[in-house]
């Protein structure tokens, strides 16, 4: 599950960059460092969610750019599911 949580930030993360160089400065070498990055994140997402257990929701990982996130939603929380305490 944590890998899966960290390919889903980077993804969301390295949208928000190239969008923000897109209505800014518009760098060709932030796009060529992060676009990439994106991309291997997005993959990244989808290979990882599918090989954790069946979920319903399984194709939100096809959303580009927050499909981690919308995935990641439809886990439940391993401290919650054990009884601990959510932080």
């Amino acid at each position: 599950m944590r890998p899966l949580r960290i390919a889903a930030v980077v993804e969301a993360a390295s949208l928000a960059v190239l969008l923000v160089n897109l209505v800014t400065v518009h760098l060709e070498a932030i796009s060529s460092a992060t676009g990439p990055l994106h991309g291997t994140a997005y993959l990244a997402v989808i290979v990882l969610t599918l090989m954790t257990p069946p979920p319903s929701g399984r194709w939100w990982s096809l959303v580009p750019g927050i499909g981690g996130l919308l995935v990641l939603r439809k886990f439940p929380d391993p401290k919650e599911a054990a009884g601990g305490q959510p932080s």
